[in-house]
């Protein structure tokens, strides 16, 4: 009989423990209800999201394109560099830029194709657009990928075009991240013929030479997920509010 009276009182607390667990991950976003940043979608087609202008500076000899150090800057161009968004810090890694692909003719004329990892680097951008409430937001870059074709004339590169891929981690929300992607076409580089071009992002690492990119076609995506087990994640969320 005394089990009998405790049954009620053990399936309201199994309810409980459920309808519990359920709040926290029917909860729109995993670092609170409100919480920043908002998730979405964001591009330069949609007037959303602004171009930008990119510096690769060569950091290490030998001084020139896809050496482990090269160190990029991008920021966003509006009459003003870097007034919505900036990514930056982001060093090529120490298999450089490998070659994955090519085809050029007996008479020089072709392609050859780069995939190039940086590593490290950070990210920003400004409060005011409709990703935060007003509050600017940063974070660390986990993953900048470039994937970069080489045209070649007469056995000799005349433009490089690149598809661009950055991976961001949010400093206010862990459990948030941004993925950018984007197009590059290559403008200028120390060496060539014209002058260096001005309103562009300063060369890092003290670096007095590099290349220049301008950067079109972006989009910008913001995802907020609690990954792991039920049980886990369960048990990180509680961690928070400790």
């Amino acid at each position: 009989m005394k089990l009998l009276r405790m049954f009620p009182m053990m399936i309201l607390a199994i309810v409980t423990a459920v309808s519990l667990t359920g709040a926290a991950f029917a909860q729109d976003h995993p670092c609170g209800v409100g919480a920043l940043p908002y998730e979405g979608s964001w591009s330069t087609t949609a007037g959303t999201l602004l171009e930008g202008r990119i510096s690769e500076a060569w950091c290490y000899s030998p001084f020139s394109p896809g050496q482990p150090g090269n160190t990029l800057n991008a920021l966003s161009i509006n009459g003003s560099l870097g007034s919505q968004w900036r990514v930056s810090g982001m060093s090529i890694d120490a298999a450089g830029a490998v070659e994955v692909a090519r085809d050029v003719n007996a008479t020089g004329f072709g392609w050859i194709d780069y995939a190039t990892n940086y590593e490290g680097g950070r990210f920003w951008l400004v409060g005011s657009t409709s990703w935060s409430d007003g509050t600017d937001l940063e974070g660390d870059v986990t993953l900048c990928n470039v994937s970069a074709r080489v045209t070649v004339v007469n056995f000799v590169p005349v433009a490089v075009t690149s598809n661009i891929t950055v991976i961001g981690i949010f400093d206010v929300c862990r459990w948030c991240s941004i993925e950018i992607a984007a197009n590059s076409s290559r403008l200028w580089m120390t060496g060539d013929a014209g002058a260096m071009p001005t309103g562009y992002p300063p060369f890092l690492c003290g670096a007095d030479s590099g290349e220049l990119h301008y950067s079109c076609c972006l989009t910008a995506s913001i995802m907020c997920s609690v990954t792991g087990t039920r049980e886990s994640t369960w048990g990180a969320i509680k961690e928070m509010y400790r």
